[in-house]
């Protein structure tokens, strides 16, 4: 698969999803009160509706700082749709580990800490599967809509500014080979309109530049390289055992492909 859906990893995905899979659970449970769900929260005076209320601020601040931190790791999770999906399943997690802490105190320490995680845990899966489904299938449906309507993203313009934001080098994004770190500097080898093979040493980081690298098509498969698919040949394992990549262009040596990337770049091809 060669277009990125990179709206799904987005700032806005990440700041719906902290609102919208909350509000979504809390609208469900109020309407449908499944699961006998309002015996459970109708704890001695404490009516359903105030404990829902507290569950629901208790869930944005879990999401919100599960995807706060996402947002974070992004540039070095090696961003694929089981990392993404690990991910939710983690948040839902996170949401039932703080709302049982709240239910413990409210119930007074008559129900265990663990049960009542694993109380939240059914609840949260059951109902929110549903909007997190229905937000991941509308990001990528959108991300495939522009892709056609554009032609793909393949020939858009990249534009590579250094350490102090002075645009250094404007490069077509197919004409892009690999880019490979080297301590301060990274190493940009593309094709020039002659298609001869060219190199550009950019004062800059992989982490500076990975999440517009991303964006255009390029796939991290090594902690020092940046490939991009459309120049790929052949992935095999060398005489040594590992998994590198040989490119259509000649003078390269093969670039090695880490097993934390493998699953991304054979997905992408």
């Amino acid at each position: 698969m060669k277009y990125y859906h990179k709206h799904l990893f987005s700032g806005v995905s990440a700041a719906l999803h902290s609102l919208l899979i909350p509000l979504f659970t809390f609208v469900f449970l109020i309407l449908y009160k499944p699961f006998a769900i309002v015996e459970f929260l109708q704890i001695g005076s404490v009516d359903y509706s105030f404990n829902l209320t507290i569950l629901l601020c208790i869930a944005i601040g879990s999401v919100g700082l599960m995807r706060l931190l996402f947002w974070a790791l992004r540039p070095v999770l090696g961003l694929n749709y089981v990392v993404y999906a690990l991910w939710c399943v983690g948040e839902v997690v996170v949401m039932a580990l703080f709302s049982a802490l709240y239910l413990v105190l409210m119930f007074g320490g008559s129900r265990g800490y663990f049960e009542l995680v694993g109380s939240c845990c059914g609840v949260l899966s059951a109902v929110a599967i549903y909007p997190y489904a229905l937000m991941a299938l509308g990001f990528m449906l959108y991300d495939e809509r522009n892709a056609n309507l554009s032609g793909d993203s393949g020939s858009a313009l990249v534009k590579f500014y250094d350490e102090y934001k002075k645009l250094k080098l404007v490069i077509a994004s197919d004409a892009i080979l690999f880019i490979r770190s080297e301590e301060n500097y990274v190493q940009i080898h593309y094709l020039s309109d002659s298609n001869k093979c060219r190199k550009f040493v950019l004062r800059s980081s992989m982490r500076a530049l990975s999440e517009m690298l991303l964006r255009h098509g390029l796939v991290r498969c090594h902690r020092s390289f940046f490939l991009n698919p459309q120049h790929v040949k052949l992935v095999h394992k060398d005489v040594s055992g590992l998994v590198v990549a040989e490119l259509s262009a000649d003078g390269f040596e093969p670039i090695p492909i880490s097993k934390r990337y493998q699953e991304d770049v054979m997905r992408r091809l």
